[in-house]
């Protein structure tokens, strides 16, 4: 994996300022759902060009229509795999409602009921942080499964999804704790900004703006670069070429 060029290869677009920009003013409308789609989106065509080894990764922001449908499928595919999830949720609810239910009929102690939410909260607990941790694995092999075949459908080849992961694991925690290193060392450079009135105040607004689409576009090119190993050709190569 190289980290270095998903953080500089950006800067070698001629109009990455534009681009960058673009993304910021999307991201300041995701609280409107549908431009988080697009930004999404631009992520998979980030992706989807590093893996095809093209020299300029950014992609324009002008085939939104594409940009979209990319950005909902993927989320389409994630809402699918938290599906034991919720139902991890729901199980909880239900038995802490049957509880309620069973004081009010039998005489079971008040002890006993609480030891027995709280040993059906903590197993749901227990069971959800494990499928947290394999969702940060399969997460990025969902969008390097949806890039390599070009389909929703193919997301949901589990097998195919899985191997993905597991094949790739030492470089998919790298392509996920990277942003968050990232974001680490920017919340830093955020909060010594901010100690300047006005001016730091603006520029700590203004990189805070900028930091999402600009890591965003740092993950696509991680991903690409798992999706070009799994495809074949290491992605190293084909930017040699």
């Amino acid at each position: 994996m190289d980290v270095a060029k998903a953080f500089t290869y950006i800067t070698e677009d001629d109009r990455w300022m534009g681009k960058i920009g673009i993304g910021a003013l999307i991201s300041l409308l995701a609280f409107l759902i549908l431009p988080a789609f697009l930004l999404t989106g631009y992520m998979v065509g980030i992706t989807r060009n590093v893996m095809n080894g093209v020299k300029r990764p950014l992609p324009e922001w002008e085939d939104l229509g594409t940009l979209f449908k990319d950005g909902i499928s993927i989320a389409v595919a994630s809402l699918v795999y938290t599906l034991p999830f919720w139902l991890l949720i729901c199980i909880a609810f239900v038995t802490t409602i049957g509880f309620g239910g069973l004081s009010e009929v039998t005489e079971i102690s008040e002890d006993a009921l609480v030891a027995g939410v709280l040993a059906t909260y903590g197993l749901v607990g227990c069971l959800t942080l494990i499928f947290m941790l394999a969702l940060f694995f399969i997460s990025p092999a969902i969008v390097i499964q949806y890039v390599r075949e070009g389909e929703l459908s193919a997301c949901f080849r589990f097998g195919e999804v899985l191997t993905i992961a597991r094949e790739n694991l030492g470089d998919i925690v790298i392509a996920g704790l990277t942003p968050f290193a990232a974001s680490f060392v920017f919340s830093i450079l955020f909060g010594a900004l901010s100690i300047i009135p006005c001016l730091g105040w603006i520029a700590s607004f203004a990189l805070g703006v900028v930091m999402g689409p600009y890591l965003t576009a740092v993950t696509g090119h991680l991903y690409g670069q798992i999706a070009g190993k799994v495809g074949g050709t290491p992605p190293e190569e084909k930017f040699a070429m």
